[in-house]
């Protein structure tokens, strides 16, 4: 069991809660009690200096202490730190950068580097920066959310210095002086991990070491809860991919055969305001016959959903109604969110639609539906579910020099590296548009080269591809599922309500997730 600390009305609780329960599920988390409490495993957020005696205890009895953001007062010591101050302004421009180049990258000249460590082992990256764009100011194709250095609960929270903590992670940017961004401090018995980010890295594939921790970390002497991944039991990763098919949807057929001759699921996501032609409904048809899905992607594809709640609806709806009433068997129960953007009004409007998921994740916006992994966003209580997919494969993306693809090849191995299901998507072309393809040649020249790499990459492995519809229901079901800790064994409620087992990470090893009365 997680004791979850957090001061009354801070806003990074309901967001690393969210990010918890949909590793550990709701079933090993409690709220903090008022007294001393008996969990081996506490969450602090921001925790204020009269946290440290509980910090210390937890710690010095053999437990782990996950803390995140600014330590303060004697919390500090408890964290093997030292010289806990504000942050230099210099670092908010060093947190910043330029829109992207077309077919080029644009990186932040602050960044984390990761040292070292068993545990820092399992951060996917080396190194990465605070902010970095592959599409405009738009898109990071790598998936991580953005560290700002601005006070908020994404930023980098505080200066400080080590004193006798390991640094698992550096902050570092020119002209900065270093401050330690990740440490683990065991001064005896226990563990207390430390983030400086009042959120973690709930935003990024950074999150398997949160998960490693708490799982696995020195298993043989410290408390260890079971974590839930993302990928199904039996496979080494799991992919789906996608169009969103803002217009022309017939020009997706080209692709749609390569896809077709690879035997691999073909996804579509659909703006319904466009030309109503047969040959758009025949191509959905076979997507369809070929076990791929087809999505809602709003009517107009309107930025925010159209601006409130009312506007949502009308527009989820009106495009649910659009492709059911000319696909004739199609059940719309998914959307891909327009320019991937999710103000907090979105799930429950969606859910009053009939939809019960939808993708998105984005660096440019809405930082609390980007997630490392998919499941319940923060405070939201209508049941819908997201699955954050910030790959694009575009030719504006398509890197001039170099490897053109080792952005995209990057993306996909820090999702299998750090357990999380990966997705990309493109979009169809247009007489408007390209997308920087050229031609539809160079298109499907660069879309087989990836899948080649894929195939390359996972050899002898096992992988699944999936449908987006697929990816949702599987997401859904796992945020339904509740696992507990009874007299050492581990109990699922809803294991057996998925189309694939569940794969459970406990003490050093990975297993089947027992269903209800198992284990």
């Amino acid at each position: 069991m997680i004791d979850f600390h957090i001061r009354t009305g801070h806003p990074a609780g309901p967001i690393v809660e969210a990010a918890l329960e949909r590793s550990v599920t709701a079933g090993q988390m409690r709220p903090a009690p008022s007294g001393p409490g008996d969990a081996a495993i506490a969450v602090f957020v921001e925790p204020a200096s009269g946290d440290a005696e509980t910090i210390g205890r937890i710690a010095a009895g053999g437990g782990k202490v996950l803390v995140l953001g600014r330590p303060e007062g004697e919390v500090a010591a408890r964290c093997g730190l030292r010289d806990v101050k504000a942050l230099p302004a210099d670092w908010a421009d060093a947190a910043r950068c330029a829109p992207a180049p077309l077919r080029g990258t644009s990186r932040s000249a602050a960044s984390v580097r990761w040292l070292a460590h068993p545990l820092a082992a399992h951060s996917p990256f080396e190194t990465r920066p605070f902010l970095r764009f592959d599409y405009a100011d738009e898109w990071n194709n790598l998936g991580y959310g953005r560290i700002t250095a601005d006070g908020g609960q994404w930023s980098i929270a505080c200066g400080a210095t080590a004193d006798g903590a390991t640094v698992l992670a550096m902050a570092e940017a020119s002209g900065c002086e270093p401050v330690p961004m990740v440490t683990l401090f065991e001064p005896g018995a226990g563990s207390v991990l430390w983030w400086n980010r009042a959120v973690g890295p709930v935003d990024s594939a950074e999150w398997a070491v949160v998960e490693a921790f708490l799982a696995d970390w020195r298993h043989e002497d410290r408390p260890c809860v079971p974590v839930v991944r993302e990928v199904p039991f039996g496979h080494d990763c799991a992919i789906t991919m996608r169009l969103d098919c803002d217009e022309d949807i017939a020009s997706a057929r080209p692709l749609f055969e390569l896809y077709r001759e690879r035997g691999l699921p073909f996804s579509v996501a659909i703006k319904t305001e466009q030309e109503d032609r047969p040959d758009h409904i025949e191509l959905l048809h076979e997507i369809l016959a070929e076990d791929g899905a087809v999505l809602s992607h709003s009517v107009t594809h309107a930025p925010r959903w159209g601006g409130s709640a009312e506007a949502c609806l009308r527009e989820a709806r009106g495009s649910v109604e659009w492709l059911e009433q000319r696909v004739e068997g199609l059940k719309v129960r998914h959307a891909v969110s327009p320019f991937h953007q999710n103000p907090p009004y979105v799930p429950a409007a969606l859910a009053e639609a009939g939809l019960e998921g939808f993708v998105g994740g984005i660096v440019a916006n809405d930082p609390e539906a980007l997630l490392a992994r998919g499941g319940r966003l923060p405070g939201d209580a209508s049941g819908v579910v997201s699955h954050s997919q910030q790959c694009m494969l575009h030719g504006d993306c398509v890197l001039e020099e170099g490897d053109r693809l080792a952005v995209t090849k990057a993306a996909f191995r820090a999702a299998t590296a750090s357990g999380a299901l990966f997705g990309f998507l493109d979009h169809p072309f247009s007489p408007r548009y390209d997308y920087g393809w050229g031609s539809e040649a160079h298109r499907l020249d660069v879309h087989a080269e990836f899948l080649d790499f894929i195939a390359q990459e996972t050899e002898g492995g096992a992988v699944l591809w999936l449908n987006e519809d697929q990816v949702l229901d599987w997401i859904g079901a796992k945020a339904r599922l509740r696992v507990t800790l009874q007299d050492g064994r581990i109990v699922a409620e809803g294991a057996d309500r998925a189309a694939w087992p569940f794969a459970i990470r406990w003490r050093g090893r990975t297993e089947a997730l027992p269903a209800r009365g198992e284990g």
